[in-house]
């Protein structure tokens, strides 16, 4: 493929990433997609097929690139901690970025073969790589850096911490006396505040 062709594939792709994720426009058609990246609608049908196959390439493309992140975390010279304010910092810039990702996959779970589907295809962690995490949580429980508790209540905390803003904001902003760069600022904040919360030093 030459060069133009894949920025033109990788154009299609971002513009498609950014409707579906940042807008929240799931149903958004063919169409719309390429005048929003600017290109012909037999364009995104001759690098994808169709729109559910740019969707998939799309997640693909997106979880490779958070499993690529994710991997810096296995540094032997990071502490645990360092390990944790690496992971929330991938979860929230990818959560800021593109707020309705993580509705769309809450959605999806729902269905038992949705899930296995997703769990598949995202190459999830084998149970090794999980049993050497909560390994991990429980050297930091006895170190006395954590509240000491069943660490997968760890790992609920963490996840509910970064997540629930993410998927709740639009509610939350309606609700919150607060406006939407007051809303930004306290996400900006969050890192900071989720550490102080799951560690004790």
């Amino acid at each position: 493929m030459s060069k133009k062709d894949s920025a033109t594939e990788d154009l299609i792709k971002e513009t498609a990433k950014r409707i579906f994720f940042a807008e929240g426009r799931f149903n958004a058609t063919t169409q719309e997609i390429a005048d929003a990246a600017g290109v012909n609608r037999t364009l995104v049908h001759y690098y994808f097929r169709s729109k559910d196959q740019l969707f998939k390439k799309v997640m693909e493309d997106g979880r490779s690139e958070f499993h690529k992140k994710m991997e810096e975390m296995d540094h032997p010279e990071l502490s645990f901690k360092q390990k944790m304010k690496h992971l929330i910092n991938i979860w929230m810039e990818q959560g800021l970025k593109y707020p309705f990702l993580d509705s769309y996959l809450l959605s999806q779970i729902i269905d038992p073969k949705e899930l296995d589907s997703l769990i598949e295809e995202g190459k999830h962690p084998d149970n090794e790589k999980i049993e050497g995490f909560l390994k991990e949580i429980k050297k930091e429980m006895k170190a006395g850096n954590i509240v000491t508790m069943n660490p997968v209540h760890f790992l609920l905390n963490m996840a509910s911490l970064i997540s629930y803003p993410i998927i709740m904001r639009p509610l939350l902003e309606r609700t919150l006396p607060v406006t939407k760069k007051e809303f930004d600022t306290i996400m900006a904040d969050r890192e900071a505040v989720i550490l102080k919360t799951l560690f004790l030093k």
